[in-house]
């Protein structure tokens, strides 16, 4: 605000100028009765003065506007930085549970879309629009000390443009508001659907459906695009035409009033026409400041929303940076687990278990049994409605669910290889590497060898490289990434299912010997990875239905039977 009036005063000083300046080219000796006070002795001095003097304050006046256009530019990326922090802050510090119920698509749209059009569309044109304004105030407050009709004129004219085009548009531009950022995001969905799922839609032979059904959504956001930008470029020629009306009103004012004096008379012209078009384009830029502004509320009003549900603080209470583990010598407890992801059902009722220290379990069960809901569980990801996990003689709470997964592997179906080197795949999420510490997992998890045959080894990258690595040496790569952090309990959710039998079986051999130093938890559909296993947990319908050796459950459950003669196992 400050900038801004400092900015509208020198629009006034710069005008009020203009005056002195003309007058002293058409009647110098009419400005020096006027001004006794300069006592400049001839009028090329005079006009050599008050000529610096405009041209000083043209170039203060346009010196301090780019530096204030760059502490505005400043004040505002700062400020998105500040609200995408935040929001990037609640997707990786919130509650696991919390995450799962945005996808990606719409974490995209809050960090991108709506954070620019809010923070461009609406905070940068709200200042453009007190900057302008206040502008406009300072030389129509000028023009009413020296000529208070026309400057009355000029305001009639300004008040009734604005008011007659925001009177016209406002309905117009309220409907396309109101369904722009909906419109946008089903537009971004549907993109994303198509890039993402190019094998799936190839096979399905459905490129057609696909293309129509992108091609559907973003006609209908390119024409509200297309309606606001043919609105928004409405104003400057009303504002033009005003213009013209009004210099035709200030001929006829002056003419009325009869002035003989031609000095006074061209030089109060200048000043009123060099007013009218320095009003003219900041009244363009307020108008189409306030278009802008009412095509952001859409989005503002959906970043707001979004805002209130960011409790940042009680996210990160309990989160810290050190990488202090919790002590696991003994066993852990889950004692009487229940969770549900909403009310209306639950997916783990009344659970308990008991995991001893060098044990490699399997959980098994049918889809839907809540196998990786317990998974989660275990991990400290999803807390428990009720009940507790207790690891030695340490209940887990808030306090230490960090310390607690600081020990924990996970290897999941799909493995996340990231755009750098293979080094820094392994050693992902940790601040410093030890380059030994990486050859020394990679080669436990069998894929040392497979890395070095690239170009620069493991510092080759890895994106390019996995395109060349099969499903089960990626697999490898996780396991890799998990042992170098010297996990003391590997987790594996479904990690073998997209795998051959061979690469099955090479894995399944690599986790035997793994497990004589960790804590084996192994999530598969396949029996043939949990027979290895010294304990099943069968799961049926959220409840652990019984816990044994694989032939002591063959033995003892007919559905467990069935499932084993299914798959061929012996």
């Amino acid at each position: 605000m400050g900038l801004s009036l400092i900015a509208g005063f020198m629009e006034f000083l710069g005008l009020a100028l203009i005056y002195p300046f003309i007058m002293l080219i058409i009647a110098p000796e009419t400005l020096s009765s006027q001004i006794p006070f300069l006592k400049i002795p001839n009028n090329t001095q005079a006009g050599l003065l008050i000529g610096f003097c405009v041209f000083f304050v043209f170039l203060l006046k346009n010196v301090f506007i780019i530096f204030s256009q760059y502490i505005q530019n400043r004040f505002v990326v700062n400020w998105k930085k500040d609200i995408t922090k935040n929001f990037m802050e609640y997707f990786i510090y919130a509650p696991y549970k919390e995450t799962m119920k945005t996808s990606v698509t719409d974490k995209l749209f809050v960090l991108d879309i709506l954070c620019n059009q809010s923070i461009d569309g609406f905070i940068m044109r709200g200042l453009n629009l007190i900057t302008n304004s206040i502008i406009v105030i300072m030389i129509i407050g000028l023009l009413l000390v020296k000529f208070p009709i026309p400057a009355i004129v000029t305001i009639i004219f300004s008040a009734v443009s604005l008011y007659s085009q925001n009177l016209f548009f406002k309905k117009r531009m309220a409907d396309l508001n109101a369904n722009i950022a909906s419109e946008f995001e089903k537009y971004k969905t549907a993109m994303l659907e198509n890039i993402s799922n190019i094998k799936d839609l190839k096979i399905l032979s459905a490129e057609k459906i696909f293309f129509d059904n992108y091609m559907e959504k973003e006609t209908s956001f390119r024409n509200i695009q297309k309606l606001q930008g043919f609105y928004g470029g409405i104003p400057p020629y009303i504002i033009e035409l005003l213009i013209i009306c009004s210099l035709f009103i200030l001929a006829g004012i002056i003419s009325i009033q009869n002035i003989t004096d031609n000095a006074k008379l061209i030089s109060s012209f200048a000043i009123m026409v060099a007013a009218i078009f320095r009003i003219a384009p900041a009244l363009n830029r307020i108008q189409a400041s306030i278009i802008v502004i009412n095509n952001s509320r859409g989005f503002v009003k959906r970043i707001n929303s979004e805002y209130e549900e960011c409790n940042l603080a009680e996210f990160k209470k309990y989160e810290t940076d050190s990488f202090e583990k919790l002590n696991f010598m003994d066993k852990i407890i889950l004692k009487n687990i229940n969770f549900s992801y909403n009310e209306n059902k639950k997916v783990l009722k009344n659970l308990s278990l008991e995991i001893k220290k060098g044990d490699f379990i399997g959980i098994i069960g049918l889809s839907g049994a809540g196998k990786s809901t317990l998974a989660d569980v275990i991990m400290g990801l999803l807390p428990p409605d009720s009940g507790e996990i207790i690891v030695d003689n340490t209940k887990l709470n808030k306090k230490n669910y960090q310390k607690f997964r600081r020990m924990i592997g996970y290897v999941p179906q799909q493995v996340n290889v990231i755009d750098k080197s293979f080094k820094e795949n392994v050693a992902w999420g940790c601040p410093d590497i030890n380059e030994e510490g990486v050859i020394k997992a990679l080669k436990a998890a069998q894929i040392y060898d497979v890395i070095q045959e690239y170009p620069q080894g493991i510092n080759s990258n890895a994106i390019i490289g996995s395109n060349g690595l099969s499903q089960g040496q990626k697999q490898r790569l996780a396991i890799a990434r998990a042992l170098y952090r010297d996990s003391e309990i590997l987790i594996f959710d479904e990690a073998t299912s997209a795998l051959d039998v061979q690469v099955e079986n090479e894995i399944t051999e690599m986790l035997k010997t793994l497990s004589t130093s960790k804590t084996i938890i192994a999530i598969a559909h396949r029996l043939s990875t949990l027979k290895a296993c010294n304990k099943l947990i069968y799961l049926k319908d959220g409840k652990i239905v019984d816990i044994g050796t694989f032939s002591e459950l063959s033995a003892r459950h007919e559905d467990f039977h069935n499932l084993v003669k299914l798959s061929s196992i012996n």
